[in-house]
């Protein structure tokens, strides 16, 4: 049975006044915080001018790396002046100091995403800018035969609390907060071993979001120390990710620099291999692509809700509604990529696409089969 006209009429003003679908914001996704410069030269003026061109330049590289592949790294085009001004949307500075010839400040940039999309593409360089759902730290540290994850001292879990930045990259972390729940839920030796139901347990506990087990094994002693890291990502609607890598310290290097320094390489591996699920399957680059799914509904307020996820993700490009009723919508999505690819940002946003003949179904998360 067809919707009444105004029943169809309100779903079409719903559909027409919303932003477009895949172009919501992601504010963070752009913007390089805390980028700190401190440059002396012939004049406070000077001094600022240069200090301002320095950070917008290290903002850039930041953002760049934060969505290419670390093996593309080598290889990102540098900007000119002009590039980087038509790359810029604004930015804030705070904590100024100035002296008669030096400049002190930390700045945040934020930049144009189709600007600096374009920038990419011309310069022939795949990129990822769809993010994952967040994920919870579980930093788990093993020396001398023993394993922490909320004992304290833990000084792999404190470095994990001093990072900054650790929500702005593909993969938003934040760190477990040791709460009574999370200790009862899981203890280091069953994040050690990839426990699925205590690992389910403080997932729920945390509103359903993935949970990596960030773990520091260290060797050695004094100049000799080594840290053996492992990052393991237990996640919804696609395969668990895992990364290895091993740190050794730096000449007069101390263990809070030592630890900065991992957390740093667990957060460029788990990002990277977000990114590589995503540019596997084509998950930013390639446009040109489209399926017809059918949406099964209970009321409007169900298709309402699935649209606004959607919304969310950049790699949808344009839709379509091509009929609705009491039961479901049926709608076509342009979307950049593979289908695969796609269906990984979509259970990112807690829905299920699953294939048909002909058409798709999207469904979401915990709604009641038709």
């Amino acid at each position: 049975m067809m919707l009444r006209p105004g029943l169809l009429l309100l779903a079409a003003t719903l559909l027409s006044t919303a932003p477009a679908w895949g172009q919501a914001r992601q504010p963070s996704l752009y913007t390089v915080s805390d980028v700190a410069v401190d440059v002396t030269a012939q004049s406070a003026l000077k001094a600022r001018d240069t200090a301002r061109l320095d950070g917008e330049r290290r903002a850039l590289t930041t953002l760049l790396q934060r969505l290419t592949a670390k093996e593309d790294w080598n290889r990102l085009p540098k900007a000119s002046d002009t590039e980087l001004e038509e790359l810029l949307q604004d930015f804030e500075v705070a904590g100024e100091k100035t002296s008669a010839v030096r400049y002190i400040a930390t700045f945040t940039y934020r930049f144009q995403r189709d600007a600096v999309g374009d920038f990419l593409r011309n310069h022939g360089i795949p990129f990822a800018e769809t993010r994952s759902k967040p994920v919870l730290v579980l930093p788990v540290l093993t020396a001398g035969g023993r394993s922490l994850l909320w004992e304290d001292p833990n000084p792999w879990r404190a470095a994990w609390g001093e990072a900054s930045g650790i929500g702005e990259g593909l993969v938003p972390m934040r760190l477990a907060t040791g709460e009574l729940s999370d200790v009862q839920a899981i203890d280091a030796g069953q994040a050690v071993r990839g426990d699925r139901e205590a690992l389910a347990a403080v997932s729920r506990g945390n509103a359903g979001i993935d949970v990596l087990v960030a773990r520091a094994e260290l060797s050695g002693s004094e100049a000799q120390r080594t840290l053996q890291l492992t990052g393991a990502r237990y996640a919804a609607g696609f395969p668990d990710q895992s990364w290895t890598g091993t740190l050794k310290a730096d000449a007069g290097e101390g263990d809070d620099a030592l630890y900065a320094r991992a957390v740093a390489a667990v957060i460029t591996g788990v990002n990277d291999a977000w990114k590589q699920s995503m540019l596997s399957h084509g998950g930013g680059t390639n446009a040109g692509a489209s399926l017809v799914a059918v949406v099964p509904l209970t009321s409007l307020k169900d298709w309402v809700a699935v649209r606004e996820r959607l919304r969310s993700v950049s790699a949808i490009q344009r839709t379509r509604l091509l009929s609705l009723t009491k039961e479901a919508a049926r709608v076509e999505i342009g979307y950049a990529g593979e289908p695969e690819a796609l269906q990984i940002v979509l259970a990112q946003r807690d829905l299920t696409l699953s294939r048909g003949d002909p058409d798709w179904t999207l469904s979401a998360k915990g709604a009641a089969p038709r």
